[in-house]
């Protein structure tokens, strides 16, 4: 069986709401535009906060400084385009720039743009302000180290101002290639009120200057950074003795203060906090004492200052004194010499039979030293892989009841030094 076709009837639609709501905004869109084009009411409007932009110029000049400056005007037309309109839709701009031909500052007449599809509309008046004075200059770029110029001249009394640390060493500066030109310096500047005691990391702005010292002005320029992370570490003052440091001694050599004079006696020094307690006294170069006898009794010496530890004085070396009148010297003749660190598969067999040495000390330890109170050490360290003959470096040691003495000069005794591994192996 076929059945009807089911006819489409329209009235059946108004009944519907999602379509009368369609229908009714369409209808409304329709007849606004309809109003818009047909209606001849005027309607006048000031537009303010309009961006003031330049046109671009040849000879690689541009417009410094104009940033964010606006304008307005008033506009009159079509009252429902003139209402919908806002600053976006038009822009102010130099009414003129043929005479800008080279760098310097000029001033510009304005004049209103219209910038969008929105056009049915006039200016009626000139734009506030009319004019304007723009810097003109060619682009660069340039990075300049900052110099420290952090003021701590206020400073706790017992305490010192090492240098400061700058987060980072330079600035690059962007803008206008005349004022780049003029930078002479970047420093960063920061001002300490109060004493200060402890260590301080502090914020220091980044100030531009002349040749001349002038403040450079940031307009037209800017900067990566106009401030800079400056750490300034204070160290404790104090007064330490200098001690002078002994080397090539016995091993029972003890040092004797009331024998040695040193001068200057002690230094003024800067510590960090951290660790001035461990900080007694300044050390000197190495004296190597085998050199010192009573005819040849005084060094100057530098000192040796740890890292991280200023010295306030300025003194860099010292005059270390033996007293002559205290010390004598003595001849001794070894006889008897140990061996040590011979090695595996070594005999070594000291070819000197006997060796003459001086020995310096105090008068009254002195008198009493006979060989039997020195050894006589022949070290083999140093040639652990060596046959045959050859000369050794002799190290002197004197008993411990002689502590202020000891062996002038440097000694040498022959040996042979036999590789037991080559032997050839006996039957039992």
């Amino acid at each position: 069986m076929i059945g009807k076709k089911s006819k489409f009837k329209f009235g059946r639609l108004l009944y519907n709401d999602r379509f009368v709501m369609l229908f009714s905004v369409i209808l409304a869109f329709g007849i606004w535009i309809n109003v818009s084009l047909t209606s001849q009411e005027t309607r006048s409007l000031t537009v303010t906060d309009i961006p003031i932009t330049m046109p671009e110029l040849g000879n690689d000049l541009r417009f410094f400084g104009i940033e964010g400056q606006t304008g307005e005007v008033r506009i009159s037309g079509n009252s429902l385009v003139v209402a919908s309109l806002t600053s976006s839709d038009m822009y102010i701009t130099a009414s003129d720039t043929s005479a800008i031909t080279e760098p310097g500052t000029y001033t510009v007449n304005l004049v209103p743009k219209k910038g969008s599809i929105k056009n049915d509309y006039n200016f009626d008046s000139t734009v506030r302000p009319s004019s304007i004075e723009v810097y003109v200059d060619r682009y660069a770029e340039k990075e300049i180290s900052i110099t420290d110029k952090i003021d701590v001249s206020s400073v706790g009394e017992s305490n010192y101002a090492a240098t400061t640390t700058l987060a980072k060493q330079t600035v690059t500066v962007k803008g206008a290639e005349s004022i780049i030109n003029s930078i002479a310096e970047a420093d960063a500047e920061y001002k300490f009120t109060d004493p200060i005691t402890e260590t301080q990391t502090v914020e220091a702005g980044i100030v531009l200057r002349d040749t001349n010292g002038e403040v450079i002005p940031l307009d037209n320029i800017t900067l990566d950074s106009t401030t800079v992370s400056a750490t300034v570490p204070i160290l404790t003052i104090k007064t330490v003795s200098i001690v002078p440091n002994i080397v090539n001694a016995p091993d029972s050599f003890v040092y004797d203060s009331n024998c040695v004079k040193v001068e200057p006696s002690s230094i003024r020094i800067a510590v960090p906090k951290d660790v001035t307690d461990n900080v007694s006294f300044i050390s000197t170069a190495d004296i190597d004492i085998s050199k010192i006898s009573p005819t040849n009794n005084k060094v100057n010496v530098e000192l040796d200052i740890p890292s991280g530890i200023r010295n306030l004085n300025q003194i860099t070396s010292a005059d270390v004194t033996f007293d002559s009148s205290q010390l004598t010297t003595k001849k001794i003749r070894l006889k008897n010499f140990s061996i040590l660190n011979e090695g595996e598969n070594r005999k070594t067999t000291v070819s000197t039979k006997s060796i003459d040495i001086s020995v310096v000390g105090l008068k009254s330890q002195l008198s009493s030293l006979t060989a039997e109170n020195v050894t006589a050490v022949v070290d083999m360290s140093t040639k652990v892989s060596f046959s045959g003959y050859g000369s050794v470096p002799l190290k002197i040691n004197i008993n411990s009841k002689f502590p202020f003495c000891w062996a002038y000069g440097s000694y040498e005794v022959d040996v042979n030094v036999e590789d037991t591994s080559k032997n050839p192996s006996t039957s039992p």
